[in-house]
């Protein structure tokens, strides 16, 4: 069965990201996307949830508050927490209070890939009734290797062979990204469902005759506007491929929300 994770986040297009990144992970699985403190206390009283991906700036109830309460009833969810605040003191409660990790923003996606590896690796550490050190260095993160979490069957070469192909083209078919990489079609469309699932790439269908459509994708790059129902203004919400990221020079993924002067509509 896969691990349940409940993402918390009050904005949806941001929330989306996150579940997407979490199916395209593998062996996880999204219980539910809620907006607030009090309706992700609700979900984890009443039914088991294994992971919460929890912004810690929330409407009404906030994360940290939240996470205490979750401690304070016993309930030891492992928590990812998500937010834009860096200070010493913030991380520092959040880690005391039983965090498996803290993820500033704006961030890569990878970056986010990883601290659900991390989960991972300690959920199946944890199942074994006598742990050896390297299961325990595993579960205290000090055996963490930084590495790309990828669907299993995945590679980050093909990753790369795909994007390539994406790159060079206005839009392809599965059928011509695997000619063109050498790919079995099936695997092809793996690579390029994964792609679209962390916003690398877009796929749109267009008919074909009187037989079925067919699919064509195309790299990515969106910008979007998103102006939260509580007033604030945010900046245009960037998601992009950047060439120049880590991991020797491979594109990586960012989501970057900034806050900018209250805009008034004429």
């Amino acid at each position: 069965m896969p691990w349940q994770v409940l993402i918390v986040d009050d904005d949806p297009w941001v929330a989306g990201i996150y579940a997407r990144t979490v199916e395209a992970v593998g062996r996880l699985e999204v219980a539910g996307i809620v907006g607030s403190g009090e309706a992700a206390l609700d979900i984890v009283r009443n039914r088991p949830i294994d992971l919460m991906m929890l912004d810690l700036q929330l409407d009404g109830m906030d994360g940290l508050p939240l996470l205490r309460r979750l401690r304070s009833a016993g309930i030891l969810v492992d928590v990812i927490a998500l937010t834009a605040s860096c200070s010493a003191t913030s991380v520092r409660a959040v880690i005391q209070h039983g965090a498996l990790d803290y993820i500033v923003k704006p961030f890569a996606v990878e970056r986010l890939r990883q601290s659900l590896g991390l989960f991972l690796n300690r959920a199946a550490a944890l199942r074994d009734g006598e742990l050896e050190q390297e299961a325990i260095d595993r579960v205290c993160a000090a055996g963490r290797v930084q590495r790309r979490w990828l669907p299993k069957g995945l590679t980050c070469q093909g990753v790369n062979a795909v994007r390539a192909v994406l790159a060079d083209s206005t839009q392809v078919t599965s059928s011509e990204v695997s000619a063109r990489t050498g790919l079995a079609r099936v695997t092809a469309r793996r690579y390029l469902e994964y792609l679209v699932a962390t916003e690398q790439a877009s796929i749109h269908t267009e008919p074909d005759g009187p037989g079925r459509p067919y699919n064509l994708y195309r790299a990515e790059t969106t910008e979007v506007r998103v102006t939260p129902a509580h007033g604030e203004a945010w900046s245009r919400a960037r998601c992009a491929t950047d060439p120049g990221g880590q991991d020797h020079g491979r594109p990586e993924h960012f989501i970057s929300i900034q806050r900018t002067p209250q805009e008034h509509n004429p």
